[in-house]
């Protein structure tokens, strides 16, 4: 099962975590100890999770 994170209606699309992580910390500019612990899980579910509180549209879609 691919798991696909996508942001904002399909503004961005990612199934790699690590290339998802670095394009919000350089477009978004998150940092900070709650991001870091959000890196650290490596789940797509938790990073949807945050940006969601965050008032970003975010969703994972199981294929």
């Amino acid at each position: 099962m691919i798991q696909t994170l996508v942001i904002n209606f399909g503004e961005y699309e990612f199934t790699n975590f690590d290339r998802a992580v670095k394009v919000l910390e350089e477009d978004y500019g998150y940092e900070g100890l709650a991001w870091d612990m959000v890196v650290a899980s490596n789940d797509f579910e938790i990073l949807a999770d945050f940006l969601v509180v965050d008032g970003v549209d975010a969703e994972v879609v199981n294929e």
